[in-house]
C-alpha cells in the first residue's frame, strides 16, 4: 500500500502546472519563430502547421459570402498553381490572411467563477478551447486582438489582449464601452512604477499607447 503525504501531493501538483506551463511556452517560442521565418520570405501569405512546415499562398479563414460571416471550420490555403488545400484548426499554429497575422493559443478562464469579470486568460492546451488572435504589435509587451461574431450579427466584434514575454496568460485590456480597465491594468502593470502610476491617473486613452509606453519606458 502506497501512502502519498499532503505535502508531496502538492509538489506533484506543482511539478504538473510547471511541466505545462513549459510545454506551452516552448510551443509559443517555436510559434515565434515560424512567423518570423515566413515574414522573411518573399511571399505574402503562408499557414504554419504544427509539423514546422510553412505553406504560401492565399490563405482564407472567414466564409464572408453567407448572410452570417463566420470562420471557416478549416483554414484555406490556395497555392500559386491554383491547388486549394484545407486544414484542419488544430493543425495550425499561425497563419498569415490579407497581410494580418494570426496566432493560435489555447486559452482558459477555468481559474474564476464569473468569466464576464475575469480578465485573465491562461495559456492551457490541455484545458483551453482555441483561439486565433490576430496580431496588432509584438514586443516585450505585445498587443492581439481576439475577434468573434455574435449569431446572427454581421459585424466582427474583437477585444484587445496584452501579454508580456514568458508569461503564461493574456490580460484584457478594454471592457466593451467602458474602455479601458483601468484598476486591472495597473495592477498587471505593479512591476513598472511609472506606468503603474498613470493608470491609476487614468493618463491613457488606446491600448495602443500603453504598448508603447511599456516597450518604451519599461526596461528590466
Amino acid at each position: 500500500m502506497v501512502c502519498i503525504t499532503r505535502h508531496k501531493l502538492l509538489q506533484f501538483n506543482g511539478c504538473k502546472r510547471l511541466l505545462k506551463t513549459f510545454f506551452a511556452f516552448l510551443l509559443l517560442i517555436f510559434s515565434i519563430q515560424a512567423i518570423s521565418n515566413a515574414q522573411n520570405s518573399k511571399h505574402t501569405d503562408f499557414v504554419v502547421l504544427n509539423s514546422a512546415d510553412t505553406l504560401y499562398g492565399l490563405v482564407e479563414h472567414i466564409h464572408s459570402k453567407s448572410v452570417s460571416p463566420r470562420f471557416y471550420k478549416k483554414i484555406r490555403l490556395t497555392d500559386h498553381s491554383k491547388k486549394r488545400r484545407q486544414f484542419k484548426r488544430k493543425d495550425v499554429l499561425a497563419f498569415q490572411a490579407e497581410g494580418a497575422i494570426y496566432q493560435s493559443f489555447w486559452l482558459s478562464q477555468s481559474s474564476e467563477k464569473i468569466k464576464l469579470l475575469n480578465p485573465r486568460y491562461e495559456i492551457d492546451s490541455k484545458n483551453g478551447e482555441q483561439h486565433f488572435l490576430k496580431l496588432i504589435s509584438k514586443g516585450k509587451l505585445s498587443h492581439y486582438h481576439l475577434e468573434w461574431w455574435e449569431q446572427g450579427e454581421s459585424a466582427l466584434l474583437s477585444m484587445d489582449l496584452l501579454k508580456k514575454e514568458k508569461s503564461p496568460f493574456f490580460i484584457r485590456a478594454t471592457q466593451g464601452v467602458f474602455g479601458l480597465k483601468f484598476k486591472v491594468l495597473a495592477d498587471y502593470f505593479a512591476d513598472c512604477p511609472e506606468l503603474n502610476a498613470q493608470m491609476k491617473q487614468k493618463q491613457f486613452k488606446q491600448v495602443g499607447e500603453i504598448v508603447d509606453f511599456y516597450n518604451s519606458n519599461c526596461l528590466f
